[in-house]
């Protein structure tokens, strides 16, 4: 077999342009890390931006995928190699239908066969049409808006603390401070910023201690404002209700258990100008004595004359009240009246009013 001197030579020839063929990677510059939209209304419709990078590799590359990081915002991008000093664009449309307010989202981008990823930061603020802000944000008191009037925490139980938030919507044309109304030792209140532009929101943080709060349920009345108008007046709820992770299963076992009888109370038929009596019994079925801490009844219409403080087990205690049907409006109408006691399992039952007013 004749031996052919040439061929190492082509096979390192070969070796070499494949290495500089495979080794020529492309080198992007971004243009811009982030767009900002500024300020625009809701009324001009979705509105469009752009990022761009420059390839000053030697090699060329490509855009694999754009994803944008909401529903809100679409992305369109050249589906082509881009070749060595070339300039792609990516354009990106924000709807802001809806979402009055500053806004702060991400546009990723895939680049390349390994994907390297290039998050862009889109931002702006949304001055909101009329129809949206009374949807969004429904309670208002001088230049804020607010997206509810009652924040409600649950059952919380004694102890521990809770954060709770309301949202507030600039609507005025100057930047405001918010300010607080706040009687209760057991709020603290604190906004996500101490000045409002026109057009953005801010986020209230109302932290609900519950340390020296009685079990049942809670409420506390504060005042929100934009500095110079009087303020909203917000409603903080919650239920209060002992803390049994210390206590042993057996402990739990041997507590009371309360039951109301009726859990309904039905009044039938009332007429304008009565003062209605009504009555039910609270039934302890547990192991031991039971302590009645409240009955309550938030309605104004209602007052409680009398309940037990103790109840032995296997007993019952009568609970007591009128209702007047002056300040009921005409036609069925159920009032719940909550009644608080020792029960571990069941702290807080609730007995319902219920009737039609003619």
């Amino acid at each position: 077999m004749r031996y052919d001197r040439s061929m190492p030579r082509r096979l390192l020839s070969f070796l070499l342009l494949s290495i500089t063929y495979f080794g020529v990677f492309a080198e992007i510059e971004w243009l811009a890390d982030e767009y900002n939209f500024g300020t625009f209304k809701e009324a001009d419709g979705p509105v469009k931006g752009s990022v761009a990078f420059v390839n000053k590799g030697p090699g060329a590359t490509f855009i694999g995928r754009v994803r944008p990081g909401c529903g809100c915002t679409s992305a369109s991008y050249p589906h082509r190699m881009i070749e060595p000093g070339d300039t792609a664009v990516i354009e990106f449309t924000y709807n802001p239908a809806g979402r009055p307010g500053r806004f702060d989202r991400s546009v990723k981008i895939y680049t390349g066969d390994d994907n390297d990823l290039k998050t862009i930061r889109i931002l702006g603020t949304v001055i909101g049409d009329n129809t949206t802000l009374e949807s969004v944000f429904p309670f208002k008191k001088g230049n804020l808006r607010f997206d509810s009037s009652i924040v409600a925490a649950g059952e919380i139980r004694k102890g521990e603390k809770r954060n709770l938030f309301i949202n507030c919507y600039n609507d005025g044309k100057d930047t405001v401070m918010p300010s607080f109304d706040n009687p209760s030792k057991s709020l603290d209140i604190e906004s996500s910023t101490e000045s409002i532009a026109p057009g953005e929101i801010a986020t209230i943080r109302l932290r609900l201690n519950t340390e020296e709060e009685s079990c049942g349920p809670v409420k506390h009345m504060v005042g929100i404002s934009d500095g110079v108008d009087s303020p909203l007046q917000v409603e903080v709820r919650a239920i209060v209700v002992a803390d049994t992770r210390g206590m042993t299963a057996e402990e739990i076992d041997n507590g009371p258990r309360a039951y109301l009888l009726p859990e309904f109370v039905d009044l039938g038929k009332v007429e304008n100008g009565k003062l209605i009596k009504f009555e039910f019994k609270i039934l302890n079925e547990g192991k031991s004595e039971m302590k009645v801490e409240r009955v309550y009844c938030e309605d104004s219409a209602v007052v409680i004359s009398r309940f037990p403080e103790k109840v032995r087990k296997g007993k019952k205690g009568k609970v007591e009240g009128s209702l007047n049907v002056e300040g009921l409006k005409k036609g069925p109408f159920r009032i719940k009246v909550e009644v608080v006691t020792n029960d571990l399992l069941h702290p807080v039952r609730t007995a319902n009013i219920v009737g039609i007013r003619n």
